[in-house]
């Protein structure tokens, strides 16, 4: 109760039933389990929507042997980065495709 609520009760003083209440949170410690899943698979909805959204954004683009590239500053030498370092570096020519998005380049 809160300090106002002693001197003049309020409705929730005047209709309070102890037995009720404790029936009330027994209820809500059964049913948490229940919440948790539902709140677990709302969140997995959510993520796979941002996903989609985002991935809708963006294109694949596969190269091909011979074909000329640009390679990332930062995975070649991550010593060598900083806010006015430039971002790229090449042209490099594709010298062999391992598998789709990994390439061996030549210099």
């Amino acid at each position: 109760m809160i300090p106002i609520e002693v001197g003049s009760p309020s409705h929730r003083a005047i209709n309070f039933d102890e037995i009720a209440n404790k029936e009330g949170l027994r209820t809500n410690i059964e049913l948490t389990d229940e919440v948790r899943d539902r709140a677990i698979a709302r969140m997995e909805k959510y993520k796979e929507k941002i996903m989609e959204h985002f991935s809708k954004k963006s294109r694949v683009k596969n190269f091909q042997v011979g074909d000329l590239v640009l390679r990332d500053t930062e995975a070649s030498d991550p010593t060598n980065t900083g806010k006015l370092m430039p971002k790229w570096e090449g042209p490099y020519k594709i010298k062999e495709v391992l598998r789709p998005g990994t390439y061996k380049l030549m210099n």
